[in-house]
């Protein structure tokens, strides 16, 4: 089966499966969690971007969540601005921060970029905070309208999201196949290399944080939207670790390993917090512990993730089933 074939066979089964969960699965709480995951998966689909393609460390990928929220939320409340303008808006204004942010650290690598755009979460949770008088600091913002989609129903609601995640992923998986892709790549690999090969290396991970923002910002709004009030908690570091932990669980150099970390930490965070009221003792923020466990030991045995790794496996398994039967007849003409 060549590239394309494989390539459309994949996008059909997404399809198929996104289309038919909520006709399938009815349950309104079900159908939350599958907004839920959509939401994540827009974020981590962009964080792929920037840390699997183009190499680059990010920690702070909430902040430009929750600038979204914050940007879509606050022009909805206080100034009257329609929900659509509101997250074109929670696009824009994430990625202006994200090309600042990467014009700031263009010239970092390692361990100071991780710290760089970790200080960054850091500055935008607490600028939330403080900011009282535009974010209600500590109190939130309440009453968000929520976008009118099917009656603002939860099934409606999640062909929203999942159209949105569409759009990403296939924007995403044009780029993993482009030009810009394979730039993304050489940066990867060598910066030095990726130089001497022509490439404008500040300029391409520049695009790749801002890419990431907008997705990161666009899943802010409906997130925004859809919960219908905003606190600074769900921002915060915490939140930056667990799309990190998606992104590496699924692959980081896979555009679909992405999106199936994510549905694989939210519905083990989903079971935690199931188990978390019957189990006495057990606390719902247990998952901190459990996704730092799943974290650590997929980096020890597992680091390209379980997508490449499941792929390869295939590939191996094709590779001895189209080299049996010409062992077999060359074993019996040996015999």
């Amino acid at each position: 089966m060549n590239k394309d074939k494989k390539f459309r066979k994949g996008i059909l089964v997404y399809l198929l499966i996104v289309l038919l969960f909520p006709i399938v699965i009815t349950d309104d709480y079900y159908q939350s969690v599958g907004v839920i995951i959509g939401l994540h998966a827009i974020v981590t689909i962009g964080l792929c971007l920037v840390m699997g393609l183009a190499g680059q460390i990010s920690l702070g990928q909430a902040a430009f969540w929750g600038l979204g929220a914050y940007t879509s939320a606050v022009l909805t409340t206080k100034y009257g601005v329609p929900p659509a303008l509101g997250l074109v808006a929670a696009a824009l204004v994430p990625g202006f921060f994200s090309y600042l942010l990467a014009r700031a650290i263009a010239g970092l690598q390692g361990y100071y970029l991780a710290m760089a755009t970790l200080a960054f979460g850091y500055i935008v949770q607490i600028g939330i905070k403080e900011w009282e008088p535009v974010t209600g600091g500590a109190n939130g913002i309440i009453g968000i309208p929520s976008i009118a989609f099917f009656g603002q129903s939860e099934m409606g609601m999640y062909y929203l999201v999942w159209g949105f995640v569409t759009l990403v992923l296939l924007f995403s998986l044009n780029i993993l196949n482009s030009r810009v892709g394979r730039a993304y790549r050489a940066i990867h690999k060598s910066e030095i290399a990726a130089t001497s090969m022509g490439i404008d290396v500040r300029e391409f991970k520049l695009s790749a944080f801002v890419v990431s923002g907008m997705f990161a910002g666009i899943s802010g709004g409906l997130y925004a939207h859809y919960i219908g009030i905003l606190d600074p908690q769900p921002f915060g570091m915490h939140e930056s670790i667990v799309f990190i932990t998606m992104v590496v669980v699924g692959g980081m150099t896979s555009i679909w390993g992405a999106l199936v970390g994510t549905v694989i930490i939210e519905l083990i965070s989903e079971g935690l917090v199931a188990a978390s009221h019957v189990i006495p003792g057990l606390k719902g923020d247990i998952d901190t512990i459990v996704f730092g466990a799943i974290l650590v030991l997929i980096v020890m045995f597992m680091p390209e993730g379980l997508v490449p790794r499941i792929r390869a496996a295939y590939l191996k398994y094709q590779v001895k089933k189209s080299e049996y039967p010409q062992q077999k007849k060359e074993g019996k003409t040996v015999a």
